[in-house]
């Protein structure tokens, strides 16, 4: 049975579709592709945003998105039955010796380990006295690590988010003016899957930042600028008023001023 990342290549090729131009018509970096055609999906960024470029690159290949969606949960299911043994490794063998019975339940693909068992069992009186003190430490060791991780990742995701400047976008023509008192209603209509980011030009501020699945329509309000990224221009449109705008092809983001857009409608502009 061929892999996601067999099925994805053979796909793209069976197109003559270059990897470049796979990038540049789904807004997916090349390296990531590289990776998911290598069956490799640990890129460093939320599944949540793995999921959604995977879900797109199935799509623009006109694969069965379904298909390639349930097999990578399955993928994901299967990296996550790791040896008990090597979880307790990473931390450090926390575990202390204990009079009961091992009758302890283990988790789903856990192995028993009687040799670790019989090293706890025969620990010497000076080794438990000081044991209290060898947990701290690994705890402490541990926690570090943890933090580290987390920090990472925050690192990544506003290294993503930021990657790309937005342009303004030249067939929703926004009119400069002042901070509009009360916010102005929108609608994000999703024609297929597709990742949408809205933040606040002025102050950088987020108001949404999710994937839509195809046909979900969103409704959100904002005052003044907005930025709207997204990871198909084809997959979206944005009602404002009684107008519906398609997203600009060749774009990432654009920046539109849903009040402007609306009181140009009012107008008969």
């Amino acid at each position: 049975m061929q892999s996601i990342g067999e099925r994805l290549e053979e796909a793209r090729k069976r197109k003559g579709i270059t990897v470049r131009e796979a990038a540049e018509a789904t807004k997916i970096r090349g390296d990531y592709i590289n990776s998911f055609e290598s069956n490799t999906f640990k890129i460093n960024i939320p599944d949540i945003y793995t999921r959604g470029f995977i879900r797109s690159y199935a799509n623009y290949l006109k694969l069965d998105v379904d298909k390639i969606i349930t097999d990578y949960n399955a993928h994901l299911l299967g990296e996550g039955k790791s040896p008990r043994r090597d979880s307790r490794e990473f931390f450090g063998r926390l575990e202390l010796p204990q009079d009961a019975p091992n009758d302890e339940p283990t988790s789903a693909g856990a192995t028993k380990n009687d040799d670790f068992k019989s090293e706890t069992e025969s620990t010497s009186v000076w080794e438990k006295l000081n044991i209290e003190k060898d947990v701290a430490i690994k705890i402490g060791i541990a926690g570090s690590l943890a933090v580290a991780v987390i920090i990472a990742l925050i690192w990544s995701v506003l290294a993503f988010m930021g990657s790309e400047e937005p342009n303004t976008d030249t067939n929703l023509t926004s009119v400069p003016t002042a901070r509009a008192p009360a916010a102005t209603t929108f609608t994000l209509i999703a024609n297929d899957d597709v990742r949408v980011g809205i933040r606040q030009y002025d102050g950088d501020i987020p108001i949404f930042e999710a994937p839509l699945p195809q046909g979900t329509e969103k409704e959100l309000a904002a005052t003044g600028s907005i930025r709207v990224s997204y990871s198909d221009a084809a997959a979206l449109s944005i009602r404002i008023g009684t107008e519906t705008y398609q997203m600009v092809e060749g774009k990432a983001s654009i920046k539109i001023t849903p009040s402007s857009i609306l009181k140009a409608q009012q107008n008969g502009n």
